[in-house]
């Protein structure tokens, strides 16, 4: 019979917190690991005691430990996540089934819908993480240099915080595995990147060489694999992924990496949209999922009695003949039975063995993307938000932030969520749409292929607090636009469109100002009338020609000023009347000359004074009769000369007094006849000389009397003849014959009457 020589495995069970189960004996011992998975141990105990207090353990902190020899003792430790009563046993010992896991698997049980802006992954699982402090747990994240950038905005929806670290592990490129450490009394959450930084299995002489012994391994002082194989799988050879960045519209990310198998083969997955950029790492994720895939494809799997092997520690298998294993080896699944077998209070056998998978230690251990992403199913309403004291708040793309409603501690400012793009119903390089939701508008969002990382805000919606801006259902044919004059309201510009049969109108509201340009032509057609209210001024500058066309009549009405310029001509025709009425002056300006031409007849009417000043010539043509009335007075000035051509007769009449004053000299001349006639009293005088001619007779007579006063002397002169008469009071009369007839009498009388 062959000696024993390797000592057999003992299984103890104990919990600080429960520190009666110290007591219970363990029947059976069951446990699966898996690196980037949470283990589970099976543990079937027995106990004396028939009163056990499940809820007491449920939940509790427990240790087992496997114990060979004098080697040191090797343990695995839990939380108690279920409790199964099997019985009592014919020994009347009460049996129970435990189902024990790492506290990080509890996180299962907690489910969140919440996101984090500019955080690193590691710092968003170590904030996860770290509420299992209360399970007196903790996390390892000292060994990775993954997952350290930081991402904008990252979002747990819907998911378990267990799904959310896992999916966020994998999307790194980060495993984990379980140390369990006897000196803090619980497992340790070990996060690595690297290979090299994962640990040693020791065997029961502190060596990590475990020998392949196929026979009697009992008989060998030391753990072995009792069964080696290596297994190959044909995977995906290559990777394609491609990203879309909306920054750079018209270049696509994409990474391929991968060669082909042995056989020159290529099989390649193809992988785009996956998550939200933040720096171009498509190459790396690219040959994370081609390192996933080859090490699928490529497992060596054993069976041993080591009780320190555990998923994610290093291990060298000695004495087999396949290649592939030589190097050295990282587990990355292990199986592990055992049981005590008791007769009573004696134990009577024990046991221990382990199935595995192991690859090579030089191989990337990239995580497999298991876990899936939520997806968001349909759209969703969320409220616009921003900074505070903002109605607007905007990025230069367009942008917004929005507060969702499932969001378990809303803020409603610029931490509710990243900035999102907003589709508009055109956008172009420089031109489109435009309309930019506000802060407390309730805007549509969906997620670009249902991913909660890609929002995209596609539409607003009223609520209770945003009405719609036409009373509805009253005005239910109305449609329109109208805006809100930003900040502090009051205000709007508006687009409306009524479609009421019978009233249809399209009505437009500037709050201020309401600019037009137009590059080229404009053409507007009213059918009907036209209005046009100005409040202020108006300023209208036509660069070229401006033709105005009224079919029946015109009105212009001015409350104040006018001017008009022309900066060449100016032709007024009127077809049939004109009339110009000014209230108070009128001045017109020329500075050159000026014609006017009038087919017919011309009146014109001063009710008081009107003075016209020419600065040279000044020429009136009047073709048949002129008529000038004027109510009042009438000054006319003329600067230099003035000639008046009268074709047929001028008449010249005054209603009082009329006087013509000439500077120099003044002639009145007639072609034919002349008469100059008053009313009343004629006088003609002169400062100096005053003469009178006639080229043929001449007659003065009065039909009353009549008489010539001269101060100094009159002289009447006729040829040879004359009489003068002197101051003195002397006549004389000088002539050849002089007669004097009598047809009565003749009387001569003097103080002296002389004659030859």
């Amino acid at each position: 019979m062959s000696e024993v020589r390797l000592e057999p495995v003992f299984y103890r069970l104990s919990s600080k917190d429960v520190p009666a189960v110290d007591d219970w004996r363990i029947q059976r011992f069951r446990m699966h690991e898996a690196i980037s998975e949470p283990y589970q141990i099976t543990l079937e105990v027995a106990s004396e005691e028939h009163d056990i207090e499940v809820d007491e353990l449920l939940g509790a902190s427990v240790e087992i430990a496997l114990t060979r020899g004098t080697a040191p003792e090797t343990s695995v430790m839990g939380v108690v996540a279920g409790i199964d009563w099997l019985g009592v046993s014919l020994d009347r010992h009460t049996r129970l089934r435990l189902d024990i896991r790492p506290a990080f698997a509890l996180l299962e049980q907690r489910v969140h819908s919440r996101l984090w802006q500019d955080a690193s992954p590691i710092q968003i699982i170590e904030e996860i993480l770290g509420e299992l402090s209360e399970y007196g747990r903790e996390v390892a994240t000292s060994d990775v240099a993954r997952g350290r950038d930081l991402r904008s905005y990252c979002v747990q929806f819907r998911e378990s915080d267990f799904a959310f670290v896992c999916r966020l592990l994998e999307e790194e490129g980060i495993g984990y595995y379980f140390a369990h450490d006897e000196g803090a009394g619980h497992e340790i959450l070990t996060l690595f990147d690297n290979n090299k930084a994962l640990p040693w299995a020791a065997n029961v002489d502190a060596s990590p060489q475990f020998p392949v012994i196929i026979h009697n391994p009992d008989e060998v002082e030391v753990e072995s694999v009792q069964a080696v194989e290596w297994r190959r799988r044909l995977r995906s050879t290559g990777a394609l992924r491609r990203d879309f960045d909306w920054m750079m519209p018209t270049n696509l990310l994409s990474s391929e990496v991968g060669e082909p198998d042995e056989r020159g083969r290529t099989r390649r997955v193809y992988v785009h949209g996956h998550r939200q950029l933040e720096t171009d790492d498509g190459a790396t994720r690219a040959q994370d999922l081609v390192a996933a895939e080859a090490v699928a494809g490529m497992r060596g799997h054993g069976r041993g009695n080591a009780t320190g092997f555990r998923a994610g520690h290093v291990i060298d298998i000695e004495g087999h003949d396949l290649i592939e294993l030589d190097d050295e080896l990282v587990l990355v699944r292990v199986e592990h039975e055992g049981e005590n077998v008791w007769n009573g209070s004696s134990l009577e056998g024990v046991g221990y063995r382990n199935y595995f998978e192991c690859v090579p230690r030089t191989k990337d251990l990239r995580p497999a993307q298991r876990t899936p992403k939520p997806r968001v199913h349909g759209p969703q309403t969320a409220i616009v938000c921003g900074s505070e004291g903002e109605e607007i708040d905007v990025d230069k793309h367009g942008r917004i932030r929005v507060q969702f409603y499932w969001q378990e501690d809303p803020t409603y400012d610029v931490r509710s969520s990243c900035w999102v793009r907003v589709a508009q119903s055109w956008a172009g390089p420089g031109w489109g749409a435009q309309f930019i939701p506000r802060i407390g508008m309730e805007v549509v969002v969906e997620f670009l292929e249902g991913n909660p990382d890609r929002p995209l805000v596609t539409g607003c919606v009223y609520n209770g607090d945003n009405p719609p801006p036409f009373a509805l259902p009253g005005d239910k044919t109305q449609s329109g636009i109208r805006t809100s004059s930003s900040p502090g309201g009051g205000g709007s510009n508006e687009l409306r469109f009524e479609d009421s049969a019978g009233a249809e109108e399209i009505y437009l509201h500037a709050q201020k100002d309401w600019t037009i340009e137009t590059l080229h032509d404009k053409n507007q057609s009213v059918g009907n009338d036209e209005s046009h209210s100005v409040g202020h001024d108006r300023s209208k500058t036509v660069g070229h020609d401006e033709t105005i066309s009224v079919g029946n009549d015109q009105t212009i009405s001015v409350g104040k000023d006018e001017t008009e310029t022309v900066g060449n001509n100016l032709t007024l025709t009127v077809a049939k009347d004109q009339r110009v009425t000014i209230g108070n002056n009128q001045t017109v300006t020329i500075a050159s000359n000026r014609a006017e031409t009038i087919g017919a007849s011309a009146t014109e009417t001063v009710a008081i004074t009107k003075v016209v000043t020419v600065g040279a010539a000044m020429q009136v043509s009047v073709g048949a009769a002129l008529n000038q009335s004027v109510g009042a007075a009438s000054a006319e000035e003329v600067g230099a000369i003035k000639s008046v051509t009268v074709g047929a007769d001028h008449k010249d009449e005054a209603g009082g007094s009329r006087t013509i004053e000439a500077g120099k000299d003044f002639i009145v001349k007639a072609a034919k006849k002349g008469t100059l006639q008053t009313g009343e009293a004629l006088g003609i005088m002169t400062s100096d000389k005053l003469s009178m001619n006639a080229d043929k007779d001449m007659m003065i007579g009065s039909n009353a009397k009549g008489m010539f006063e001269f101060k100094d002397e009159l002289r009447l002169k006729c040829g040879k003849a004359q009489i003068v008469l002197a101051k003195s009071g002397d006549v004389t009369i000088t002539g050849a014959t002089i007669t004097v007839k009598g047809s009565k009498n003749v009387v001569v009388k003097g103080s002296k009457v002389q004659s030859n």
